[in-house]
């Protein structure tokens, strides 16, 4: 059973590493066009009609799944410095606390969401985008309100059948550059 849910971990691993690539490309864009557009405003005088609310959009997208893969590798706030000098008891019940609150609450943002998406989704486009805000205000609220669901579902099962500090807590690893 343990090796099953390990086996799951790995494979959402990999899916959260392909979506941290695309979360980059996505904020090099918006910061690229938001670079652009400055210096369309205030060197050429002349900003082009659009790339505000696509930057706005870009960026939304980029911070809602950007969280998912915060949450996903343990990279949130933590008192880390007080939990280490706690019991191992006390530290399984604040970690299984936790699943369950971060869960609760993405339970509760799903029909949340999905009521603001079609709210919005009836109005019209503007800034320049030929589509509503419903697509870059609460559709990715939802996306990653449905992402945060399977993540924390998965870290609530399977800390309480591992028992692996490393599913709930930071692991140190290995950044920066790699220099050959």
């Amino acid at each position: 059973m343990k090796q099953a849910i390990l086996s799951v971990g790995k494979g959402i691993d990999r899916a959260i590493d392909l979506l941290k690539t695309f979360t980059g490309y996505v904020i090099f864009l918006f910061m690229g066009l938001l670079c652009f557009q400055v210096m369309m405003r205030f060197v050429f005088k002349h900003p082009i009609y659009g790339i505000d609310e696509s930057v706005t959009a870009l960026m939304i997208w980029s911070m809602s799944l950007g969280w998912c893969t915060v949450y996903w590798d343990n990279e949130h706030a933590v008192l880390e410095f007080i939990m280490k000098k706690m019991p191992n008891w006390f530290r399984r019940i604040m970690f299984n606390i936790t699943n369950l609150i971060i869960l609760a609450i993405t339970i509760a943002y799903i029909p949340a969401s999905y009521t603001l998406f079609t709210m919005q989704v009836k109005m019209p486009p503007v800034g320049g985008l030929p589509f509503c805000k419903a697509y870059y205000y609460a559709l990715p609220v939802l996306v990653m309100s449905v992402l945060m669901l399977v993540l924390s579902g998965y870290k609530a099962i399977a800390f309480l059948i591992t028992g692996d500090e490393s599913i709930c807590a930071p692991v140190a690893q290995e950044g920066g550059s790699v220099v050959d």
